[in-house]
């Protein structure tokens, strides 16, 4: 349950503590003084989204923090999977920085908001006025008679499994259709790709044809070259005679002086190293002798790498490597479709064969469940002062989709002599009011939601009925907190504690603050509700009356 509220920095609200008790807590308050915004507030800690408009003071942090003992609740699990440290009792916080960004803790580990949004789920039910709306959804219809009939944890593992079975489903029409674009593609494909296995490309191959075309197209300037080299060097009047002279010469002078050893040493190095290249000369010209037959198919060969460059738009023979491989990768790919696709259809099967057992399972407790659900609303309905009332929740079978095959129709008459008939047809507000509190009360127990707010559910009803609505409340309180934001004295009446709302006009900034009533100020408060600001005698007497009946 809620322990503690505190409040800094929220629209109306510059610093709150309020301190919550078990039971039932009405909160009442002028039209206008911020009763509702303590609801905001809450939704905040429980991880709705922030409008940065909220914060009163755009230069300071707005702090919103919950207490709430959570022994018994069953959060434990969702503190191992999240990772937060299980305390009791758990502080939920939510901070809004200046300029927007927000921020949520629990226990001081942060959290994202979907992870608060789920705890919140688990403690606390709001419903707003605006929720009355919903009875006219049917899917808000269904998750009723589940909530009801227990089916919360299966219904969520059929919709997961359901959220499986779509995207496998989605997956294999993605899969049929590329299949279907690629057989167009196929046959253009297998040619390009048989075009280049064909020519058995090799890397770096086109450096070397361009290098041995070259030389058979210049041969007789390669082979002169080689043999002026060689002649120039060793033969009749090559250099090599003269500089064996010139060394003969210097070997004399080197025995006379030995100052000579040096040059003697260099020229017949240099004697060595000329008819090396002689030699070398030599040889490589009588290696320049390529057959016209190999340089006609060489030039064929470099022919076929540029068209085939050409063609396929690649800067070298390398870039066409790449493209025949992608090539075989996609043929192999295409010829996988046949295979990944009777993959997937087995799947499909195994997996829709389970969801359909799924939810045949489902739809046989829904149905247990309608009628009884249906008939505990009519009696809650008849205590709240429609002694006549019938509600009925009518049932119909639907294709297999996110909920199940079954669909539901709530049908409502506050009259013996009228046929029950859609509640958006023949429900009044006050009507509407009254039903959803049935449900919500039925809902509540089965869910064993250990707190319950209503935001002016009273909408519509007044009188007597507002008393029975009061009582059932204070039922409801027995084994649960209920707060309730109410303008009826019957309803606030039957509170264990009453919280009023005030604002205050005179400081500079309105500011709006909550605090307990003692007995007598609540007597003041509820003849205030009766009578308005001048209460007479007659309305005390009668708020007294009102807290005598609780």
């Amino acid at each position: 349950m809620l322990q503690r509220i505190s409040i800094g920095n929220y629209l109306l609200i510059d610093r709150l503590q309020l301190e919550l008790r078990s039971g039932f807590t009405s909160i009442t308050g002028e039209t206008g003084s911020g009763k509702s915004i303590l609801i905001g507030a809450l939704g905040l800690a429980m991880g709705e989204r922030a409008d940065p408009a909220v914060v009163r003071d755009a230069g300071k942090r707005c702090v919103i923090e919950l207490e709430v003992e959570v022994h018994g609740v069953g959060v434990e699990d969702w503190c191992g999977r999240n990772e937060v440290p299980y305390e009791s009792p758990m502080i939920l916080r939510r901070q809004i920085e200046p300029g927007g960004r927000s921020r949520a803790f629990v226990n001081d580990t942060p959290v994202r908001l979907e992870q608060l949004r789920e705890l919140g789920e688990r403690m606390v039910h709001v419903h707003s006025q605006h929720h009355t709306q919903l009875l006219n959804d049917p899917a808000f219809q269904l998750e009723l008679v589940d909530d009801t009939a227990g089916l919360g944890d299966e219904v969520g593992t059929y919709r997961e499994k359901h959220a499986t079975w779509r995207k496998l489903r989605n997956d294999l029409e993605a899969v049929r259709e590329e299949e279907a674009r690629s057989r167009t593609e196929v046959e253009y494909l297998r040619f390009q790709l048989d075009e280049l296995e064909g020519a058995q490309l090799l890397p770096d191959e086109q450096s070397g044809l361009e290098t041995a075309l070259a030389r058979a197209d210049n041969t007789s300037e390669l082979i002169g070259a080689f043999d002026a080299v060689a002649q120039g060097l060793q033969g009749d009047e090559g250099l090599l005679g003269p500089l064996a002279e010139l060394r003969k010469a210097m070997g004399k002078a080197a025995r006379i002086d030995t100052a000579a050893h040096g040059l003697s040493d260099r020229l017949e190095q240099v004697m060595v190293e000329l008819k090396d290249i002689a030699n070398e000369a030599e040889r490589m010209g009588a290696q320049v002798n390529i057959d016209p037959r190999e340089a006609d198919r060489m030039r064929e060969r470099l022919d076929l790498l540029l068209r085939l460059q050409h063609k396929h738009r690649s800067r070298d023979v390398n870039a066409l490597i790449a493209l025949r491989d992608d090539l075989r990768e996609r043929a192999r790919h295409i010829a996988s479709f046949s295979d990944r696709i009777s993959g997937l259809e087995g799947e499909e099967r195994t997996l829709f064969s389970d969801l359909e057992a799924r939810a045949t399972r489902i739809s046989n407790a829904r149905a247990k469940a309608m009628k009884p659900l249906a008939e505990q609303v009519t009696a809650q309905l008849s205590e709240l002062g429609m002694p006549h009332a019938c509600f009925v929740l009518d049932h119909s079978t639907t294709p297999i989709g996110p909920h199940g095959t079954d669909g539901v129709r709530a049908l409502f008459s506050a009259n013996k002599d009228r046929a029950p008939a859609p509640l958006d047809k023949v429900a009044s507000g006050g009507e509407l009011s009254r039903v959803m509190l049935a449900l919500i009360s039925l809902v509540a127990a089965s869910r064993s939601l250990p707190t319950v707010i209503f935001d002016e559910i009273d909408t519509g009803v007044s009188g007597e009925t507002a008393n029975r609505v009061g009582a059932l409340m204070a039922r409801m309180a027995r084994t649960r907190q209920v707060i309730a934001i109410t303008h009826l004295p019957q309803i606030a009446s039957k509170a264990d504690t009453h919280l009023l709302v005030s604002k205050d006009h005179g400081a500079e900034e309105v500011t709006t603050s909550i605090r307990p009533l003692d007995a007598e100020q609540r007597v003041k408060a509820l003849a205030e509700m009766l009578s308005g600001k001048k209460t007479s005698k007659a309305a005390e007497e009668n708020a007294r009356e009102l807290l005598k009946g609780r």
